[in-house]
């Protein structure tokens, strides 16, 4: 069975706060490979990171990718990084990592579909997601998402409650002034109330 979006994300959650500083700040699509190097690649990784900032984390998860093994110290990584040939594979890094965001993405809202109308089969769920009707709604998850992973001061958080307390209270409104909407939710949601 594979792992839905939300457990992922609570587990990667749950595994970067037991890393130690900055490596418990990193975004949550990289907990993984992150997790999985050595304690002696995590430990020279942390100094790196000091130095050169959180954004080129994925360029050093590449270089202990394909050099990991000639990497000893915090030298040999410095040198990796400063090196012409290091600059080109960071672009195809930065490519796999938004095209596997946009896949669990997708998988989320096709996921959060077949909760809603669970006889949908996961393939029309899926043809769903990929159809243009559900393109801002995919955009939606995907902004959330990252907005969720980098959300580390009480201001974000605070502004993000009341954004999506405003939008909720809007989606309500607008599925109370159509009938056609207030019989789809209450089909998935039983327990819906009309608010005025």
């Amino acid at each position: 069975m594979t792992e839905d979006a939300d457990n992922k994300a609570k587990r990667r959650r749950r595994i970067r706060d037991s890393f130690a500083p900055p490596l418990n700040g990193i975004a949550l699509r990289h907990v993984d490979s992150v997790q999985a190097l050595s304690e002696v690649h995590r430990a020279i990784l942390i100094p790196v990171i000091q130095k050169i900032g959180l954004h080129r984390l994925g360029q050093c998860l590449m270089v202990f990718k394909n050099s990991g093994a000639g990497i000893g110290d915090e030298a040999d990584l410095m040198k990796w990084l400063e090196s012409p040939e290091q600059l080109r594979p960071v672009t195809a890094v930065v490519e796999s990592e938004a095209a596997e965001s946009k896949l669990e993405d997708a998988e989320y809202l096709a996921s959060l579909l077949i909760q809603c109308y669970p006889d949908m089969p996961a393939a029309s769920a899926e043809a769903l997601v990929a159809s243009e009707i559900m393109c801002a709604s995919l955009k939606v998850i995907a902004t959330t998402r990252c907005a969720l992973e980098e959300a580390k001061s009480d201001f974000v958080i605070t502004a993000l409650y009341t954004l999506f307390e405003e939008r909720l209270n809007a989606i309500k409104q607008l599925i109370n002034g159509n009938p056609a909407f207030v019989k789809a939710i209450e089909r998935s949601r039983p327990d819906w109330k009309i608010i005025n």
